[in-house]
């Protein structure tokens, strides 16, 4: 378009522009489509909206709130008012309950039944009062321990307990230079003295000051 004269437009071909044919002009080099589709989701958003509004205050009437608030409130009042549970705590396992109740009944019941040796003879001797000499008892006491616990491994324990364990012990109990040296299958003797003993000097040992 070209001026055509004070307030007027002219087109290619000389012809006035009038403000109608100017605002055809101006809607055709409009891209109607994408502007269409723009209006329209723009309606349908609006009318979605107003429907989801109506929706909820429909169902959330004064009734249905006050029982929102309240079910809120209780929440509440428990979680700041109830104490928190604690953690459960699983029992710790407990061992298993022993076959004999304590080394007098292992030795009486289970090793002299079952242990059996020639006594009196060159290099072998008991004592019936075992019970007399500290390293017997705690030998013993070492070899009932053993078998309470490898008597639960039902496949090797038995061997293990006579290979690492009956096996070590009982030679040197039984032995006339053991701990019942002196003593006879029938009575009690008292041949050994502890070992000799002088003590150490106090500083030896002391911690550093």
């Amino acid at each position: 378009m070209t001026a055509a004269g004070m307030g007027e437009w002219a087109d290619a071909d000389g012809a006035p522009v009038t403000p109608a044919r100017a605002a055809i002009a101006v809607i055709a080099s409009v891209d109607l489509n994408a502007s269409m589709d723009a209006a329209v989701r723009a309606a349908m958003r609006a009318r979605l909206d107003a429907v989801a509004r109506a929706a909820v205050d429909e169902v959330l009437d004064e009734a249905t709130l006050s029982q929102l608030r309240e079910a809120a409130d209780d929440a509440a009042r428990v979680a700041l008012l109830s104490p928190a549970e604690p953690a459960a705590i699983e029992p710790a396992e407990q061992p298993p309950e022993l076959y004999y109740p304590d080394l007098v009944a292992f030795v009486s019941q289970h090793l002299i039944p079952m242990y059996r040796r020639p006594l009196g003879g060159q290099g072998v001797t008991w004592c019936p009062q075992w019970w007399r000499h500290a390293e017997a008892i705690a030998r013993l006491d070492a070899l009932w321990r053993a078998w309470e616990h490898l008597r639960l491994d039902a496949a090797t324990g038995a061997s293990v307990w006579f290979r690492d364990h009956a096996d070590h012990h009982m030679p040197v109990l039984l032995s006339t230079d053991g701990p019942f040296k002196g003593c006879k299958p029938d009575r009690h003797g008292d041949r050994l003295d502890p070992l000799p003993l002088i003590p150490p000097p106090a500083e030896l040992f002391s911690g550093p000051d």
